[in-house]
């Protein structure tokens, strides 16, 4: 069972930043600790460790191509995040010397469509199947709504059955898009999000 802290709630900040609503801690299913905040400039070498850490297959379902070598400007891409246009919020958890890593990110990047945002969403293949994924959505969903956000959709591989799982538990509506063969999931951000 997912904490009751997984929302981007001003009731439960953490820290006096102007991002502290969307700064919590929570419980991954397994009942591990997590914390769940905005990706940081500072978080260049967690993000860094995070992509290396992803399996071949997991890079290529996030990527969409292969990704054998993390290029400088693809790192500069992934940490290009204004909290506006890009927004990218992380899930950490401690290592047993009390290092923080990067266990999941789900980001977003307004499109060239008014009020639309492009999504993505990775967890490291030790940490899914807890619940990441969902508690990193729910969250990028509430604060792309406090920002008037209309719409979320994303381009999946239609052999991404997990992310295509979790994209109808949060209430995308699906379809092949044919000409590229992949599977388009939008969802309105006006409507609740499911508990």
């Amino acid at each position: 069972m997912l904490g009751s802290g997984g929302r981007c709630d001003p009731g439960r900040a953490l820290i006096g930043d102007a991002l502290a609503h969307c700064t919590f801690a929570s419980f991954a299913r397994d009942g591990m600790p997590v914390f769940v905040r905005p990706l940081r400039g500072s978080d260049r070498d967690l993000e860094k460790e995070f992509i290396a850490s992803l399996s071949e297959s997991t890079r290529f379902f996030r990527m969409l191509a292969p990704l054998r070598y993390l290029s400088p400007e693809l790192l500069d891409q992934f940490m290009d995040v204004d909290s506006e246009r890009r927004m990218a919020l992380v899930a950490t958890a401690r290592r047993k010397e009390g290092s923080e890593y990067i266990v999941g990110v789900a980001r977003y990047a307004m499109t060239d469509q008014p009020g639309t945002a492009e999504i993505g969403v990775t967890v490291t293949d030790t940490w899914q199947h807890r619940g990441i994924a969902t508690l990193l959505m729910e969250a990028l969903m509430r604060f792309a709504r406090e920002r008037d956000i209309d719409t979320f959709m994303g381009l999946v591989l239609p052999e991404n059955t997990r992310m295509l799982a979790l994209a109808r538990r949060l209430g995308f509506s699906i379809r092949l898009e044919r000409d590229d063969r992949l599977v388009r999931i939008e969802r309105r951000l006006a409507a609740q999000i499911p508990v």
